[in-house]
């Protein structure tokens, strides 16, 4: 994770972040905005997700934004590696100074070297055991359901690293 400066952040998600977990267990992006920090999700980010419509997003508590007019044509440039979604979460998260939750390499490394923290899907969850608001149980059994829709990017290395990161974060009794 892209240390962030405290525990309390504000996220914008990428399309990514939000498939897998709208296929899987969307309430846990819900618990994040409520107990960890704002989530915000770019309107033209959201039009890329089918398994999530504006309705579902503020239901469970995300907040959907639209870039500026400066934003937008910064996003909308040509090349590179970045899609002109992935280039608004990276304006948007820089811009604002949010951290920006994604899975997706170009985009993590972009925003690297724009400054603005990251966070991988999975490890948003971390915060969420630490603070007692999701059981390492809840944790590893979303984590599984994302591997099984993701197993490409969410590869049974990255799930049991992941694990190993639950047992230490989870709250000693």
């Amino acid at each position: 994770m892209g240390k962030l400066k405290t525990i309390k952040a504000w996220f914008i998600a990428d399309a990514n972040v939000l498939i897998d977990y709208a296929k899987t267990s969307p309430a846990i992006l819900g618990l994040v905005a409520q107990h960890v920090g704002p989530v915000y999700v770019a309107a033209d980010v959201l039009e890329e997700v089918d398994q999530l419509d504006v309705a579902q997003c503020l239901a469970i508590g995300l907040k959907i934004v639209d870039g500026n007019l400066v934003q937008l044509t910064e996003a909308s440039t040509r090349g590179g590696p970045l899609s002109f979604e992935d280039k608004l979460c990276l304006v948007l998260a820089r811009d604002n100074g949010w951290a920006c939750l994604s899975n997706d390499g170009p985009l993590r490394e972009a925003c690297k070297a724009q400054g603005v923290p990251v966070v991988w899907g999975l490890e948003i969850m971390l915060a969420l055991v630490e603070g007692k608001h999701l059981t390492a149980a809840a944790a590893i059994h979303a984590a599984r359901a994302i591997h099984v829709v993701n197993p490409m990017f969410i590869t049974t290395k990255v799930l049991a690293a992941f694990q190993k990161k639950v047992a230490v974060k989870s709250p000693k009794k």
